[in-house]
């Protein structure tokens, strides 16, 4: 591991704390935890393309032969500092041995994809958010204008992409029973590297196919868990308010019922009381009315 120093690297933090915060004020996201990984790798690209297309235009014009030359040639929108900075790096021994070997490693590639500037992830989502890889190469290497291209790269897109319908053809007809997957690697062979072709950036061949968790995939395990933990408490807490709910109403209705019985108690004992009343009266020699008693029992 190379030495960084600590002003550097925090300074380097910083700075991805404040594009993502400014990301989240004018984006909004699900989980912005779990998308921090994705924005901060698409800001990285922005800027390395933002980077290259400086180098391109004041950096590599022919007409400059020197170092001088090129520092000279500064963009407006930079300062003297910054320019020399990107001037010394771009004119380093090492830079130039790695971007000859990246040069030549892009010459290799046999397939160029025709999706301009849409991303892959767009492409997807335009298709069907959970299309095969086939689908997405399928899309991606049909041409659909009339630009100029490489013949021997059109044509090598046409025969995978005929190849590829053929074999799904087959499939429908229940000739063959073969995956997407499957598909995709008869046609184009096993991925290597570590590169999921016909996918785009941001996802390796085992996340992909599962050969082992990555850290974005337990990451969004955590969070589903955490979601179905989350629904089950809350599932819980409304069976907790309901079955209060249902004792307080129980309870109120238990309330009523002792209160009728309470009034009705007292209602009869009254009666009897004033029975007892009359009937003492009469025992001393006082006057007792039957039609007050047949009176008072029918009332009871």
């Amino acid at each position: 591991m190379h030495y960084v120093d600590e002003d550097i690297f925090k300074l380097y933090w910083s700075i991805n704390k404040l594009i993502f915060c400014y990301f989240q004020e004018k984006c909004s996201f699900d989980d912005p935890e779990y998308r921090r990984e994705s924005v901060m790798k698409h800001a990285q690209r922005l800027f390395r393309d933002a980077r290259s297309k400086l180098k391109r235009k004041y950096f590599n014009d022919t007409r400059l032969k020197t170092k001088e030359e090129r520092l000279k040639n500064k963009p407006s929108e930079m300062t003297k500092i910054e320019w020399k900075f990107l001037v010394d790096h771009w004119s380093d021994e090492k830079f130039k041995e790695k971007s000859k070997k990246a040069s030549e490693s892009r010459a290799h590639q046999k397939m160029p994809h025709y999706n301009g500037t849409k991303s892959f992830a767009r492409l997807r989502q335009e298709i069907v958010w959970k299309c095969s890889r086939v689908d997405v190469l399928v899309a991606s290497r049909t041409r659909k204008s009339k630009k100029v291209v490489n013949v021997l790269a059109l044509e090598k897109n046409t025969l995978v992409v005929d190849e590829i319908k053929k074999l799904k053809e087959q499939r429908d007809q229940g000739l063959n029973d073969k995956t997407d997957e499957q598909i995709f690697q008869d046609v184009l062979g096993k991925d290597t590297h570590g590169y999921l072709r016909a996918y785009g950036p941001g996802k390796s061949i085992t996340q992909h196919f599962k050969v082992k968790p990555s850290r974005l995939d337990l990451s969004q395990e955590l969070i589903e868990v955490k979601k179905k933990a989350d629904q089950l408490i809350e599932e819980a807490r409304k069976d907790a308010e309901n079955a209060r709910m249902e004792a307080e109403k129980a309870k109120k209705e238990a309330e009523a019922i002792r209160n009728d019985v309470d009034k009705k108690i007292e209602q009869n004992n009254a009666i009897w009381e004033k029975k007892f009343h009359q009937l003492m009266n009469f025992i001393k020699g006082g006057t007792y009315s039957n039609d007050d008693v047949s009176g008072n029992e029918s009332s009871s």
